[in-house]
């Protein structure tokens, strides 16, 4: 059974998650798992920065066209079959997981999109994703468990051409199986990547992957003996430049130490020559008795 998305329904559940009843100030919308069909009446909502709409049942993103400050979109696990060509281009995060899209036509129109998040669903060819193309500062792929497949050449170019790319999630597509040595090919043609799949890209790795690309294993395996004769040279540096931090520290301490004798040195020969004498008077014998009294008697009370 589907709900409607009302406008009296709107403004309880924003007061219900902590919410204003004036629309224009809300800047997050709660509306996940309530058994929305459609999207609509967020026309007032104009000020809405984050949605939450994953786990109902829409077919459609139509109906977001009038949040124009609109970041982060959550919609996995919706009937999602195709992308709005009125999404706001505002949108820097898209979540469309667990949904029947398999081509991510109007994709391009999300020129400001960095994070976007399509796993589980039916992509199936590279050339359903290439729209991402037209996302310049798009820095987080996640397309992992699709149908990904055909030609891994087409896909590495596509890959090349994203400027500002730096997480790839993959895993889950035949077109990673048939790729020979992925993840070398992968991380030595996209020079701005920091992470792939399952783990980051470590500075090693990195280094071998693009000696393997321009001269094969024998300079893969040059480059890493180098990097790790490189890695211990610098760790020797590091260990003599803290040990001689050490006998600064050690040298200043010793210095301050004979200073410190020395003045005592002088300041006791100083006093041994000088006519000054230090007398300490003692109080009347009458006064210490009657203060010996007063205690006793305090202590007895």
């Amino acid at each position: 059974m589907t709900s409607e998305m009302t406008r009296d329904w709107l403004r309880y559940v924003c007061k219900e998650n902590g919410g204003y009843s004036v629309p224009h100030l809300n800047d997050t919308l709660y509306l996940h798992f309530k058994g929305f069909d459609r999207i609509k009446n967020l026309d007032e909502y104009t000020a809405v920065r984050s949605i939450f709409l994953e786990g109902n049942a829409l077919e459609s993103l139509d109906g977001l066209e009038h949040c124009r400050n609109l970041r982060c979109l959550y919609v996995q696990q919706n009937m999602i079959a195709t992308l709005s060509s009125t999404l706001p281009t505002s949108i820097t995060v898209l979540n469309l997981s667990y949904n029947d899209i398999s081509d991510l036509e109007n994709i391009g129109r999300l020129v400001n999109l960095q994070t976007f998040v399509a796993t589980h669903c039916k992509i199936r060819i590279v050339k359903n994703i290439l729209g991402l193309l037209s996302c310049p500062y798009l820095a987080s792929l996640d397309v992992q468990d699709n149908k990904i497949e055909g030609d891994s050449d087409e896909l590495i170019r596509m890959l090349v051409l994203m400027p500002s790319l730096a997480c790839l999630y993959l895993q889950g597509n035949p077109i990673v199986g048939s790729l020979r040595h992925y993840r070398k090919r992968v991380i030595s043609q996209v020079a701005t990547l920091t992470y792939l799949d399952d783990r980051p890209i470590s500075a090693l790795e990195r280094t071998c992957a693009e000696a393997w690309a321009s001269g094969g294993v024998r300079s893969e395996h040059d480059a890493r003996n180098s990097y790790k004769a490189a890695e211990e040279v610098k760790m020797r540096r590091n260990q003599e430049f803290l040990g001689n931090l050490r006998k600064e520290a050690n040298m200043k301490r010793m210095e301050l130490a004979l200073r410190g004798r020395v003045a005592l040195r002088r300041a006791a020969i100083d006093y041994a020559g000088s006519s000054f004498s230090l007398t300490i008077k003692t109080e009347p014998r009458e006064l210490a008795n009657a203060r010996f009294t007063l205690s006793q008697l305090c202590l007895a009370s």
